[in-house]
């Protein structure tokens, strides 16, 4: 695959500011004018969406605008575009790629010619519509040449017949993703370069783990959806770090969070999470689109969508909007990355990878103490350690690994040996009293004894443990000593993650195919007919993809269409039967990358608000409508309490 180059560069300061913005920027794109943003750009999506069209004509007999007619550019420019765009497809339905590649690229040329000549704005929207399908079928068309010209040596010998599974992700594409890459490429240029800048500093490290892990190391691009690469990256949910994870589900996979440390920020540990978390969703669904998918929504929220919505598809389920999002903008990501030089990213600059040694102490360390016998600053340890909450650490297992300069790690070591003594570290810490909590178990938690934490806070016969007590948990006050471990103990790694046995809620086999399949969004004024028009589709079947109960449509709503071949695509019955074996309500493990973790449903259908829900959060992460929820629950308004029972709708 292309590879972005790498040069030397000064070290870069992360802004915790910069994907906020970011994810702002993104959040405005359905407002901003479809010319602007949401032309598709080089988009195949011409291939899915051609409304009746002439029969193909002999092959070998280019069609262009010319023959269509000079004059109807002039005249009427949307016609004369459409007529091309179904020549060109024509051509290419008939195999004749050369000469629709002439037709698009001719096209093209004319519909370049009058924007430059500054149209109305109904004409500057509908030419940007058929500028993105032209182009998709040049692209369509160059593809297909591309592959007939490779067929001839494309048999399959016994060196393929016994070769291993290729470990990478091969993107697809449609509409949604051709838009994401013109946005990475047009308007958000700017954000995408300080992204890759910043990525080549912890590229390498991640693709590593991932490949270590079992996984393809095409994931890490998942990195750019989520954070930018910016390890203090912070949700309005409180999701933390490169993978955006949650406290909760972070110390699900193995993730220490705790008054020193944040391990959701480290580059190695939050790697080795998400890599887990992945292959369990991968696990569960069988498909990469269908997993990632459920890395942003939930697992639960992917599940119920599939049984309501009768699809293993990832591309027909209809899911919380920025779900929708979430997978065009990764198949985008890696498209990009497959050809930088194509979009104009080979010449980008990006930052030197992370380059250290690793020494293991027993019991909390002083960064400015390991600062000075290491001679390197401060600064430089907090760097290479981004989960060190403050000038002191102390892993969660006793032992405490640490990542020095390159280098810096022998002069520390024959400084210890010298007799060099690092000072005793005083990490006591709070712990709030949690229902079912003993004394014992916040003892071991700690790593501390549980008779002396009882004497610590006077606890005994007389004054038992009490639910909401805080206790002072006083950390060892001992000088710390260089750890000596086994060769094979991982405790001494800056990867090391404890493993966690997590059970798949169900199993399915999926199969997403972007083929054929568009997202809309219903403009002002437009009915299901206009729509189905424009499309080449009925009424019918766009009610019955999108399971509506009228024709009616309100602006903004996201509709989901099929074209071409995905017309006459139906479910199969292994995939029907799959579906069906799913419970009714399938249980829900949210990570919370971008949304509150809320609880699962019990048997009846029913939640608890958490504090900080909101009913419209609620409703997203459920993949149900507000108006749905409020039917449900008999609510005249939105207003909800933490605490307050709410019953899920069914479907």
């Amino acid at each position: 695959m292309g590879s972005f180059p790498r040069t030397v560069r000064a070290a870069f300061t992360v802004s915790p500011g910069d994907f906020d913005l970011i994810q702002a920027r993104i959040s405005i794109l359905p407002v901003v004018s479809l010319a602007a943003m949401l032309a598709f750009g080089p988009a195949r999506a011409a291939e899915y969406s051609l409304p009746a069209g002439p029969q193909a004509p002999a092959a070998g007999a280019p069609i262009s605008p010319a023959a269509i007619g000079d004059s109807a550019m002039a005249d009427s420019p949307i016609a004369s575009a459409r007529s091309a765009y179904q020549a060109a497809w024509a051509l290419k339905q008939a195999g004749d790629y050369a000469s629709s590649i002439s037709t698009c690229d001719q096209a093209l040329s004319d519909i370049t010619d009058v924007f430059a000549r500054s149209p109305d704005a109904t004409t500057w929207r509908e030419l940007a519509d058929l500028r993105s399908r032209i182009g998709g079928v040049r692209d369509g068309a160059k593809h297909a040449l591309e592959s007939e010209k490779n067929d001839p040596g494309n048999a399959a010998d016994a060196n393929v017949l016994n070769a291993p599974a290729v470990d990478t992700i091969e993107p697809q594409f449609n509409a949604d993703v051709y838009r994401w890459i013109e946005f990475f490429t047009g308007a958000g240029r700017s954000v995408f370069e300080r992204w890759l800048k910043r990525s080549g500093r912890y590229m390498d490290l991640f693709r590593a783990v991932l490949q270590k892990e079992g996984l393809p190391p095409d994931l890490v691009h998942l990195v750019f959806v989520e954070s930018g690469f910016n390890l203090n990256a912070r949700s309005v949910s409180a999701a933390v770090g490169p993978w955006q994870f949650l406290r909760s589900t972070g110390r699900l996979f193995g993730l220490t969070v705790n008054q020193w440390v944040d391990e959701r920020r480290d580059p190695e540990k939050s790697t080795v999470a998400a890599a887990r978390y992945l292959k369990h969703l991968y696990s569960i669904f069988g498909d990469w689109p269908l997993a990632l998918a459920s890395y942003n929504a939930g697992e639960g929220t992917v599940l119920r969508a599939i049984k309501s919505q009768g699809t293993t598809n990832y591309w027909d389920l209809r899911l919380p909007r920025q779900t929708e999002e979430y997978v065009p903008q990764f198949m985008a990501v890696l498209a990009i990355s497959r050809d930088p030089e194509k979009y104009g990213f080979d010449a980008i600059e990006v930052e030197d990878p992370m380059a250290f040694d690793e020494i293991a102490f027993q019991g909390p360390v002083d960064l400015r103490a390991i600062a000075k016998l290491a001679e390197c600053s401060y600064d430089e340890l907090r760097t290479l350690n981004p989960a060190v909450r403050t000038h002191a650490a102390r892993g969660a297992n006793g032992v405490t690994t640490l990542r020095v300069p390159q280098g810096k790690g022998e002069i520390l070591m024959q400084r210890l040996q010298q007799g060099a003594r690092l000072p005793a570290v005083d990490l006591t810490l709070k712990h709030r009293v949690k229902r079912g909590e003993t004394l014992q178990g916040i003892a071991n938690q700690y790593h501390v004894n549980a008779e002396q934490l009882a004497r610590a806070n006077g606890i005994g016969r007389k004054h038992p443990l009490r639910l909401g007590t805080t206790l002072t948990v006083p950390a060892s006050m001992r000088s710390p000593s260089l750890e000596v471990v086994a060769s094979d103990d991982p405790r001494a790694s800056t990867g090391y993650v404890p493993e966690r046995n997590i059970r798949p809620s169900a199993q399915l086999d999926g199969a997403s195919t972007a083929e054929g399949r568009i997202t809309v969004t219903v403009r002002r004024g437009e009915t299901l007919a206009q729509i189905a028009d424009r499309y080449g589709v009925s009424v019918d079947d766009i009610r019955r993809w999108n399971r509506l109960k009228t024709t009616s449509v309100r602006r903004g709503t996201r509709l989901k269409l099929r074209t071409g071949d995905a017309l006459v695509s139906e479910n199969t019955a292994a995939d029907s039967a799959q579906i069906a074996s799913l419970p009714v309500r399938a249980s829900r493990r949210s990570r919370g990358s971008h949304h509150a973790a809320s609880a699962a449903p019990d048997a009846s259908g029913t939640i608890v608000v958490r504090a900080g829900d909101t009913l419209g959060d609620i409703a997203r992460r459920n993949g149900i409508s507000l108006a749905a929820l409020k039917r449900a629950n008999s609510l005249t308004t939105s207003r909800i309490r933490a605490g307050q029972r709410l019953r899920l709708p069914e479907g």
